[in-house]
This record gives C-alpha cells, structure tokens and sequence, in this order.
C-alpha cells in the first residue's frame, strides 16, 4: 500500500512498520500500563486514558515521525486487544492527513495478522498439548 507522498513511502520502504517495541527515525512503538509515568509526553487525550487506567491495563503507542521535516506526524494507541482506542494526527494538511489515514489502516491490518498468528500458535500449542497428554 502507498501513501501518496514519496518520501512516507521511502521511510516506510527503508524501515517498515515496528511490531515490538523499538524506534527509528520514523517511528516509536512503546507498551505503556495504566499511571505510567512515562504518559507525559503524550497527547493530552491519550495521557487521560493511561493515568486513568488501572495498572493491569497495558497499551500500545505507536509514533510516526517526518525526518526530513523533524516534526511529529501522528500518534495511535491500541488496548490489550489491538483496537484502535485514540488517534492524534499532527497535521492541517489534507494530503497528510490521507497520510496518517493510510498509516492508520496499515497499523490495523498488521495487528489483525498479529491476532491470526498469535491465535494459530495457541491452537497449534492446545493441539501438541492434547496429543502428549494422549500418548502417555
């Protein structure tokens, strides 16, 4: 999938998109829990959530950046589950707000094939489980 702007689509050809926590020019990914202090450099609306949050409560932050720029581009926080729960984009401009929509759907495409995957180990593990518990 491309974006539309050339130089996203370079980032995201040279760094592709994090699914463990990590950074890079382009992007952060972090797992924050429910009163992490670490919140304060998020978003208003996304500090809300974590320091109103009980501390079992685990989320996901994604952060996408424009080198070439130095600014922020946009910033995505998923529950335990992998939904979408808030979305800050940190720009004006349609064409990059189609941008971080793109990036928004590519986000959610990978942790829908992390949940198909994840699910496929489980049941793979139930499987070997019942069959050890059967041969012996």
């Amino acid at each position: 999938m491309t974006t539309g702007v050339k130089a996203v689509d370079q980032l995201i050809e040279k760094f592709g998109i994090l699914s463990s926590p990590g950074q890079d020019k382009f992007q952060r990914l972090t797992h924050l829990f429910g009163g992490d202090k670490r919140a304060d450099s998020l978003p208003f609306c996304m500090y809300q959530k974590v320091m109103g949050a009980p501390v079992s409560r685990r989320f996901t932050v994604h952060h996408f950046y424009l080198p070439y720029k130095n600014c922020k581009l946009a910033s995505f926080m998923f529950n335990e589950k992998g939904e979408l729960i808030e979305q800050v984009y940190f720009t004006k401009m349609s064409r990059m707000v189609n941008v971080c929509r793109k990036l928004q759907r590519m986000l959610l495409q990978e942790r829908v094939l992390q949940g198909r995957q994840q699910q496929g180990r489980l049941q793979q593990e139930s499987e070997w489980v019942h069959t050890e518990q059967f041969a012996a």
